[in-house]
């Protein structure tokens, strides 16, 4: 009962994972360990499944239950008695840590790929060419998001795997899983360290396109949907690459129509959408449109209101939350929306200060320093760009200290202070101009002349 609830298409899938649950929380009342202690293993690790594909309930709490039960399973499935089911349920255990929330993450993954290797000790590619491929691809995704070690490398292991399963998951043969591992592997070409970036970057947007010929929009909206805006990602960063523009106007074309399908607060939902105000954010930079800049406001707003920390583990959406506030705050601010605008900055600025994303505070603390200077309150202003200074110079980021010490000039001169104002600009303008930022160099230029003639002045009033 519990097998044929979990795989039902018809019906609320939610609804048939809760039904599966409990069907085999009853089986496992009479397939005690003791009396049927294979049928008890069997039915623990499709307990397992089922509560690692659970929908409702908490997303923590759930693959900590399938971490369990994949565990009791072990104690009956051992590798000499129960050789294939053992290596199945340490490839679901490997699965399960892979996407686990609590404990450290880095560690998880570490025992991902115990896991992973011991199942392959199993399944091999001889004996078990089919599930050998579903590992890889498995091990592909471990190494991608692997935090120890070299990260070039990491996703070089990642490649390697992603290759080895795609020798056998043809398109031919599995289109579905075949589209699947080249999504993931497109994925690991957009962030690869190594080689050409524009490349690297050519590559994986061919990569999705081919994707997008598998998962259409009518066969599998929602995987073409996700497709699309890992797909925005990377024409995004080619747009960065290459200084082009129109790139954007693609990547937000892509995003706008994801959207259209994505569920409301699922995590590619609120990924497209925090996307989608950064490729609006970028444009408007170029175009100064006011319209894109109310469009930014609505997705990282739409964005925010949606996310849930307890409910998705990837770094990404662990920080969007206090980042995309941060720039949200930021752009409420140039819009005149200063009081609620500061609100939004000074959260983010406590939400990243117990993070560990030093960048991510360091340009929340500039951005809170920028919002006090337009409301000319200068001692907060001045007290926010410190901070952000002496961050940037610990992560020795050249240009967040050049516009820490732009906007500490700035300040300084504003409040009087000319020479120590002056001694800022000219540390600014040093380093804007070994960033070859000739533009700012001449903003910063015409300030420092603009102080030395206020100065002038005052002290001939003074005399």
């Amino acid at each position: 009962m519990g097998n044929a609830y979990r795989d039902r298409i018809r019906g609320e899938r939610s609804e048939n994972v809760e039904q599966a649950i409990a069907a085999y929380e009853l089986a496992l009342q009479v397939y005690t360990c003791d009396a049927f202690p294979e049928k008890w293993a069997t039915t623990q690790n499709n307990l397992g499944n089922s509560y690692r594909d659970r929908i409702r309930g908490e997303r923590a709490e759930n693959v900590e239950q399938a971490i369990a039960a994949y565990e009791l399973a072990l104690q009956v499935y051992t590798r000499d008695t129960f050789p294939e089911d053992w290596a199945m349920t340490q490839n679901n255990l490997g699965t399960a840590y892979s996407n686990r929330i609590r404990g450290e993450r880095a560690e998880n993954l570490e025992q991902a790929i115990a896991a992973y290797e011991l199942a392959l000790q199993v399944h091999t590619r001889d004996a078990f060419p089919e599930r050998w491929a579903g590992i890889q691809n498995n091990f592909g995704f471990a190494y991608n998001n692997r935090i120890r070690g070299n990260r070039a490398e990491n996703l070089e292991q990642a490649i390697a795997a992603y290759e080895l399963a795609l020798q056998f998951t043809t398109r031919d043969a599995y289109p579905e899983k075949w589209a699947k591992i080249q999504h993931n592997l497109a994925n690991v070409y957009r962030d690869l360290i190594s080689g050409d970036p524009a490349a690297n970057l050519e590559k994986a947007i061919h990569t999705y396109e081919q994707v997008a010929q598998v998962f259409t929009r009518n066969a599998y909206p929602y995987k073409w949907a996700e497709n699309q805006g890992q797909l925005a990602e990377a024409v995004m960063r080619q747009a960065s690459l290459t200084g082009n523009s129109k790139r954007l106007d693609i990547a937000i074309a892509l995003l706008q129509a994801a959207l259209e399908v994505s569920v409301p607060g699922s995590p590619d939902f609120i990924d497209s959408q925090y996307r989608l105000g950064n490729a609006l954010s970028r444009r408007y930079e170029h175009n100064q449109d006011p319209s894109d800049l109310q469009q930014v406001l609505k997705a990282y707003k739409t964005a925010l209101n949606a996310i849930s920390p307890e409910h998705y583990d990837r770094a990404k959406i662990w920080q969007a939350l206090p980042t995309t506030q941060s720039i949200l705050g930021s752009r409420l601010v140039q819009e005149s929306q200063w009081q609620e605008g500061l609100q939004v900055l000074l959260n983010s600025v406590r939400l990243l200060g117990e993070g560990d994303d030093p960048m991510a505070h360091a340009n929340a603390l500039y951005q809170t320093g920028q919002a006090h200077e337009t409301m000319a309150d200068w001692s907060n202003a001045r007290l926010y760009y410190r901070d952000a200074l002496r961050l940037y110079e610990h992560l020795k980021d050249s240009l967040g200290m050049a516009q820490s010490r732009y906007g500490l000039g700035g300040v300084l001169v504003s409040q009087g202070y000319f020479k120590k104002g002056m001694i800022e600009l000219v540390a600014a303008r040093d380093i804007y101009q070994e960033l070859n930022r000739g533009d700012r160099v001449a903003e910063i230029e015409n300030l420092y002349q603009a102080a030395q003639r206020a100065e002038q002045e005052l002290n001939e009033v003074a005399v």
